[in-house]
């Protein structure tokens, strides 16, 4: 997406039409470049409708992204969050990643990049994350650790936890986890965690951790994801603002991961438990090496490991993709 497209957006987030002759005086250029510049933009999963006579209107407008409001929500001391927000960004993990050792500098504030659009989002296992401009939120944070990366497996369960915390302290019910790192809604994804370790295995080690969460998705977006999502304009009557929904977020990985740090997955281990969807359920798993196991999922352990009951007995998994066996359905 370009810059003008970008500012032409800014001006037209009001829901109104505005003719092409204003909007190009606003913003210094010719009435044909605001029409190039608005080319395509359904890709992005914008509407906007031209109508002769009166100009272009934008016909699902988001409520950006903004610092003020999300520090607003939160009790979080401002000073603890040092906060960036983009309108576009390739991947906000890799932004984080590339400046880690400026931010270690100064490991009393959290860094936290949020953006409108990725470009490139990642998700687990190197695949693609898919989302339009402003109908997801999209973010990463960083987090330093006096542990080594060894002692960090459970920490993918720990954000889970945070986040299913999250959604049903605003009364988005029935959300359950995926081990290791998706949250679903009757078994459709609604969002994901990617987590990328640096550090040494003895200590200290550092965590970027991106989070992707559907709110409102178009239909040219959910047309280009081959598995199953769903957002959370789905689930609920409620328009949820995603500002309110960071914020609390925000606070309550404030939260968590200090005790995380202290006690470690253990501590949250049936917590966790409680919330995965595929407790108790005959499951497949693939393996990295492409192997498959099916087994009864039968809890985690201490270490974040899924374990199931399998034909040669109760064994531990630390990696992996789950699936329900359709015979189990």
């Amino acid at each position: 997406m370009n810059q003008r497209a970008l500012s032409i957006l800014r001006l037209l987030n009001d829901g109104q039409f505005q003719s092409g002759v204003s909007l190009a005086r606003k913003l210094s250029c010719k009435r044909a470049d605001i029409s190039n510049a608005l080319k395509n933009i359904d890709l992005y999963g914008i509407e906007i409708v031209k109508i002769r006579g009166q100009g272009y209107c934008w016909i699902n407008p988001i409520v950006y992204l903004n610092k003020d409001s999300i520090l607003r929500n939160s009790s979080i001391n401002p000073r603890k969050l040092d906060i960036v927000l983009f309108d576009t960004l390739d991947s906000t993990n890799t932004l984080l990643l590339n400046n880690l050792e400026r931010e270690v500098a100064d490991n009393n504030c959290v860094p936290v990049v949020a953006t409108e659009y990725q470009t490139k989002g990642r998700g687990r296992a190197g695949r693609a994350w898919h989302s339009g401009f402003g109908d997801s939120l999209t973010f990463s944070f960083g987090w330093w650790f006096d542990q080594g990366v060894s002692a960090l497996s459970g920490l993918s369960l720990i954000i889970g936890i945070a986040v299913i915390r999250v959604l049903r302290s605003l009364s988005i019910n029935c959300v359950r986890l995926k081990w290791p790192n998706d949250i679903l809604f009757e078994n459709k994804k609604l969002a994901g965690i990617l987590i990328e370790l640096r550090g040494e295995n003895l200590g200290p080690s550092h965590a970027v951790i991106g989070i992707g969460i559907n709110f409102k998705l178009s239909e040219v977006i959910k047309s280009s994801i081959n598995k199953e999502i769903i957002d959370l304009s789905s689930i609920s009557d409620v328009l949820f603002d995603r500002n309110q929904i960071l914020s609390a977020l925000l606070t309550e990985f404030l939260n968590i991961l200090p005790i995380f740090r202290d006690y470690g997955f253990a501590y949250f281990k049936n917590e966790w438990i409680s919330y995965h969807a595929f407790e108790g359920q005959v499951v497949s798993l693939i393996l990295p090496n492409g192997n498959v196991v099916v087994g009864t999922v039968d809890g985690v352990i201490e270490d974040g490991s899924i374990c199931l009951l399998t034909s040669s007995g109760r064994n531990s998994y630390k990696v992996g993709d789950i699936s329900i066996c359709l015979n189990n359905l």
